[in-house]
Parts: structure tokens; C-alpha cells; sequence
């Protein structure tokens, strides 16, 4: 399986032909967050132009069809068994997988009143092949849905936005300083004294990109501490990734994405190997991910709100 997942994710970075394919994959995201990179690559793979992917129960809980003649999107689901926990005596355990128990067994662990057999932890047995629709395949408002998913954040509303973000880099070990840069940069990430540094003077908007910008590298390139001969190396890698992250979660917050160059991750990428753009495409992947998930619970904390997961699987 993993042979067959390295062959088709080879072949879908081949057809990255230019800046525009780039910026659709990572635009995919953003709207197949929930989804391994492994299974947005199969999603890109077979549907370039899907918006938003679930699967067929879902969108029956939702109150749609799929349209007749829909050929579904394939892509690993994983399979788990329940392992229990059956006590010997006061300080002994037994661990079993629950299709091993005898039918008294089970009887005394669906009994709630009887702890001697208790639930231990899921444990992955394999994966599978399932199908998940586009949306479009159905008869789901997308104008409805673009506008609630991607909202524009205006001026007004960023400093509402970066005081949450801000407390969403806390919460990862970083602090965030407002200074005087003499160099023409607009911010700078101090693994050495976990610091995120941003210009002072700059407009709301810009300050939390720079924000996202050095955010990304705190997260993906904390090997980079006291490493700056591997930095000075690879800087076009790093910047690279650090800037995709960037426009991900940009694009996520309603900032407009206009002044990120994705021509930049194309040229680098085109002379690169398979190995290394899947390997950056999986921290670019990854780490947009974190950071909006990150920021996410900081949100929902504040509104009091909560986000339904729908149609999550990963590999």
C-alpha cells in the first residue's frame, strides 16, 4: 500500500504544470482540512476541481443526495479494533482485543455497573478504500456555503483576529515583540530566546501576516535552533514552506492572498526531486493544518463556539 500511496502522489506533483495548479492544491487545505495529506493528494489526484468533499453519510445527515451516475473519490480510510482492559487482581491488568472476549466477558464489559472489563484504547488494524463526494455532485448551495466558509476579514476586524492568534503562538512557547528592525525585514522568529519579533509601524493587516509567516517557521523548522549554517543551506526551502504556510492560513483568515508569490514554490519545486517536494508538501500540509486547528480552539474558547468535525479521516 504504501508503494502504490508513493506512486500516486508522484504522479499528482507531476501535474503541478504551473503557479495556478500550486495555488489550487493549497487552496484544497484549507477545504479538505479535516484530511490527511496522504488523502488530500488522492483527492487532488482523481478531482483537481473539488470544493468540498464528505462522505455519502454525511451528506445524507445533511439532507442531500449524491446525483445519480456521481463516481465517487477514493481515499484510505483507517480501520481500528478496541482493546479492553480486564482486571486480574487490585494491581494486575490484562490487555485483549475486544473480538477475543468470551460472550460472558462481554456481557460483564457492556454492563456499566461492572468494572472488572473496562475499554483500554483504539489500535490501528489497516486501511481500507472508501469513497467521499464533491459537493458539487449534489444539490448543495455553493454560494451559500463559499460565503460562510470564506469570509473576508476586513480592517476592522484584524485586531480582533491577532489578539487571538497572538494567544494561539503563546500557548505554543512563543512570545510575540513589537521592535525596531534595522534590517529591511518585517519580522524574525529568536528560536534562542522563543521569541517572535515583528516590526513596529506596520498596519494591522501586515502585522499578522508577518505574524503567520513567523509562526509557521517557530513550528516547522525548530530543528533550525542553533543551526544556522543548515538554515543559510536551505533558506529557500525553509522560506518557501514558511511562505506557502503563510498563504494557507492567510486565505483561511479572509486575509487577502494577492501579495503571496506561489510562482516562487513552483520554480523551486519543479527542479527539486520527488522526496523533497513530498517531504515539503507534507510540512506545508501539515503545519497549515496545526496552526489552523490552533487557532481555532482559541476562537471557538472566546465566541463560545465549537466546530463539528465532518468527514474526518486520515492516513
Amino acid at each position: 500500500m504504501k508503494e502504490i500511496l508513493l506512486n500516486l502522489k508522484e504522479e499528482a506533483f507531476k501535474k503541478f504544470q504551473s503557479e495556478s495548479d500550486i495555488k489550487k492544491f493549497l487552496d484544497n487545505i484549507l477545504k479538505f482540512n479535516n484530511y490527511s495529506f496522504n488523502n488530500q493528494i488522492l483527492i487532488w489526484l482523481q478531482n483537481p476541481n473539488a470544493e468540498y468533499v464528505s462522505s455519502f453519510k454525511t451528506f445524507s445527515k445533511m439532507g442531500y443526495k449524491i446525483n445519480k451516475g456521481t463516481k465517487g473519490i477514493k481515499i484510505f480510510i483507517p480501520n481500528f479494533y478496541n482493546l479492553v482492559k480486564i482486571k486480574v487482581d487490585d494491581s494486575k491488568f490484562e490487555i485483549k482485543p475486544y473480538y477475543m472476549l468470551t460472550d460472558d466477558e462481554k456481557k460483564r464489559y457492556r454492563d456499566k455497573n461492572d468494572e472488572s472489563i473496562s475499554f483500554y484504547k483504539q489500535k490501528l488494524s489497516g486501511f481500507s478504500l472508501g469513497n467521499v463526494f464533491d459537493a458539487k455532485d449534489t444539490r448543495m448551495p455553493m454560494d451559500v456555503i463559499n460565503q460562510e466558509l470564506n469570509p473576508i476579514l476586513n480592517d476592522n476586524k484584524a485586531d480582533e483576529i491577532m489578539d487571538i492568534f497572538i494567544k494561539t503562538i503563546y500557548n505554543d512557547g512563543f512570545k510575540v515583540k513589537y521592535k525596531e528592525i534595522s534590517s529591511t525585514a518585517k519580522g524574525y522568529c529568536d528560536f534562542e530566546k522563543k521569541e517572535i519579533v515583528v516590526r513596529k509601524g506596520l498596519g494591522s493587516l501586515m502585522q499578522l501576516k508577518v505574524l503567520i509567516h513567523e509562526y509557521a517557521h517557530s513550528l516547522a523548522h525548530k530543528h533550525l535552533e542553533n543551526n544556522n549554517r543548515d538554515y543559510r543551506e536551505y533558506r529557500n526551502q525553509y522560506e518557501t514552506e514558511a511562505e506557502s504556510i503563510a498563504y494557507c492560513v492567510s486565505k483561511y483568515l479572509g486575509l487577502n492572498s494577492n501579495d503571496y508569490s506561489l510562482t516562487y514554490l513552483y520554480s523551486w519545486s519543479k527542479d527539486k526531486d520527488f522526496k523533497e517536494i513530498d517531504e515539503s508538501f507534507s510540512t506545508i500540509v501539515n503545519y497549515s493544518k496545526r496552526i489552523i486547528n490552533n487557532f481555532e480552539k482559541f476562537y471557538n474558547r472566546k465566541f463560545d463556539l465549537y466546530s463539528e468535525e465532518m468527514g474526518s479521516i486520515s492516513i
